[in-house]
């Protein structure tokens, strides 16, 4: 009988234990990210984006004119090195609703070679997202011009004919930084 309360005892104590140690996101999606606000840090203002540093945005329509995606990515101007973090949403192009449950990916690639897939992360063909919102960060290795391309793989869980919008995307290195601007 004396076994019972104990058991009691030590399983408080392993719960308070557990408590005081801190949780910590290794991911590199987390850290810094203007879209998500879970640093130490005061949140800014979406609008705000890495130390007063705007968050940009692009818009692509996809070839037949049914999904829009909007692009944003912050900061504009990164250490070498540092993450770039990209934000898409997606539109229904006519009603300019959010698309729910998209599967999706994010891929950016350089003179025709592919250097990052979002699903990848995940071993995953595809990322899905039930408010139309995919989040991803990417190291660029150098300057050039980038291809970002987001494609849309199905909606409300139904399979699509793939969608697909390229963003271009040029990289410039000066003062130790690459300043990210869109591409003609």
């Amino acid at each position: 009988m004396k076994a019972f309360p104990l058991f009691h005892i030590i399983l408080l104590l392993d719960f308070v234990l557990i408590l005081k140690v801190p949780l910590s996101t290794s991911g590199l999606i987390f850290e810094n990210n203007p879209f998500y606000g879970l640093n130490n840090d005061p949140i800014r203002s979406i609008e705000s984006g890495l130390n007063n540093d705007p968050i940009r945005s692009i818009e692509s329509i996809t070839d037949d004119n049914l999904i829009r995606v909007k692009l944003e990515y912050a900061p504009s101007a990164i250490q070498i090195g540092s993450p770039e973090f990209f934000k898409a949403t997606l539109f229904h192009n006519e009603k300019n609703e959010i698309v729910l449950h998209a599967d999706t990916d994010i891929a950016i690639s350089k003179n025709g070679k592919e250097l990052y897939k979002a699903s990848s992360e995940f071993s995953q063909p595809f990322v899905h997202t039930p408010n139309g919102i995919v989040l991803s960060s990417y190291k660029f290795p150098d300057s050039g011009q980038y291809i970002i391309t987001a494609k849309i793989l199905g909606i409300n869980f139904m399979p699509v004919n793939p969608k697909q919008v390229d963003f271009v995307v040029n990289v410039t290195e000066s003062n130790d930084k690459y300043n990210i601007e869109k591409g003609k």
